[in-house]
């Protein structure tokens, strides 16, 4: 009686190399994913600043004119007139 192992038929040294190198090239897709998607989202995160800062800086950093200043020219109060026209209101 032979306790010999059977031949195997998946090509033994050869067959360990490929299975590695497929896990090897598993992780590396998937660390390249991870890169890309952390990339993007920094890029994203950064447009987003951008914009923000453009939006502050035209809220704060816009020349302002002062408001113009009420004259009255007398103190009694004025009386409009309005009429109605086919356009709508009027007033005079």
């Amino acid at each position: 009686m032979d306790n010999t192992l059977p031949p195997s038929r998946s090509g033994g040294l050869l067959a360990s190399l490929r299975a590695g190198l497929g896990v090897v090239a598993q992780l590396i897709v998937g660390a390249m994913l991870i890169f890309v998607a952390s990339v993007m989202a920094m890029m994203t995160a950064f447009a987003g600043l951008m914009i923000a800062g453009a939006a502050l800086l035209l809220r704060y950093a816009s020349v302002r004119q002062p408001a113009p200043i009420p004259v009255r020219v007398k103190d009694t109060p004025v009386t409009l007139q309005a009429r109605r026209t086919p356009r709508g209101w009027t007033v005079e």
